[in-house]
């Protein structure tokens, strides 16, 4: 029996709203499976931690990437304020009178001022979100070698342990990661501002007509990137017990990359946060998995390159094929 065209709908929207996790789900699984062939201590409890701690940060990141994704914005400057932060925690940890406490408050809060910074230019100055957040990039970064010219700076031993350590059969990274989802982002998209959020990337001039606040949504999205970006950042610091001035680079594309892996659509609307997490561990244990197999430094790069290039590809083709591409070229 056919379908009505509503339930069709319904039924193709819910399986692209899914498979992407879907899709990333298995592939984790194919790739820990290759992986085990070769390295079989990594089933080990201490090889899982380490995976697990390979792949947080770019999970955090691609979250807060995935924020901003839903209103069909973009985040070029996610990188540089992961660096940003944790040369700020690796110069004020230990050398200063702060405690670890509110180094870790000052590091969030100048999380979401990136993010409010990043957000005013878009949101409020009509910029697009490719140029704003690729110069915000550069200022974020100038300020990074401002605050630390070179690697350095101490992390205390208890920070590094409580973060990357484990509890019990589980690694405190997953409960890190759990932890900022839980608390952040299932309340806010749970709530009136997850669902704006949705709304106005999915039609920003519906919404603007609805009544809704849409500046002030894209802000707040902006706000949320900068605010795991701050996670990031703090875990990578606790992993490396210290400071890089260069650390967050690989950040930027790679959480792009596991977003649209994930399923996040580059137009704006559609995603799911598991998505973006499954991604980022595909992609990082990949990456990850090439230094076990003894592949070239040459190679490992060639490789990244093109699972970026054919990602984002991807993720580009799901945008021309939802809607008009004249229309498209032209915005």
């Amino acid at each position: 029996m056919k379908l009505p065209e509503p339930a069709r709908h319904s039924r193709r929207f819910a399986f692209e709203k899914h498979a992407g996790p879907i899709s990333c789900a298995i592939g984790l699984i194919v790739i820990i499976g290759l992986y085990a062939v070769r390295q079989p201590m990594i089933l080990s409890p201490f090889g899982l931690a380490s995976l697990a701690n390979a792949s947080v940060a770019l999970a955090l990141a691609a979250v807060g990437q995935t924020a901003v994704l839903l209103t069909a914005g973009l985040d070029l400057s996610i990188g540089a304020e992961i660096t940003l932060i944790n040369c700020f925690a690796a110069t004020t940890m230990s050398a200063s009178g702060l405690g670890i406490a509110w180094v870790v408050a000052a590091s969030l809060l100048l999380g979401l001022a990136m993010g409010f910074l990043n957000g005013v230019v878009v949101a409020y100055g009509r910029v697009e979100p490719l140029i704003a957040t690729f110069c915000t990039a550069f200022i974020f970064s100038g300020a990074a070698l401002i605050v630390l010219p070179r690697p350095g700076g101490s992390i205390p031993d208890g920070f590094a342990t409580a973060l990357t350590g484990s509890w019990g059969p589980l690694p405190c990274s997953i409960l890190l990661l759990a932890g900022a989802v839980i608390l952040v982002w299932v309340p806010v998209f749970n709530s009136r501002l997850g669902r704006y959020i949705v709304a106005v990337g999915d039609d920003a001039a519906s919404a603007r007509l609805s009544g809704l606040p849409v500046r002030r949504i894209e802000l707040a999205s902006y706000m949320l990137a900068g605010l795991f970006a701050a996670v990031a950042a703090l875990f990578l610091a606790a992993e490396t017990t210290s400071g890089d001035p260069g650390i967050g680079n690989i950040y930027t594309l790679n959480s792009l990359a596991a977003a649209v892996l994930g399923g996040v659509a580059l137009s704006g609307g559609r995603g799911t946060v598991i998505g973006p997490i499954l991604g980022s561990f595909v992609l990082a244990i990949i990456l990850n998995a090439l230094g076990v197999f003894n592949v070239s430094a040459f190679w490992q790069d060639f490789i990244e390159g093109l699972i970026l290039m054919v990602v984002l590809g991807i993720g580009g083709l799901r945008v021309l094929r939802a809607g008009n591409w004249l229309a498209l070229l032209r915005s």
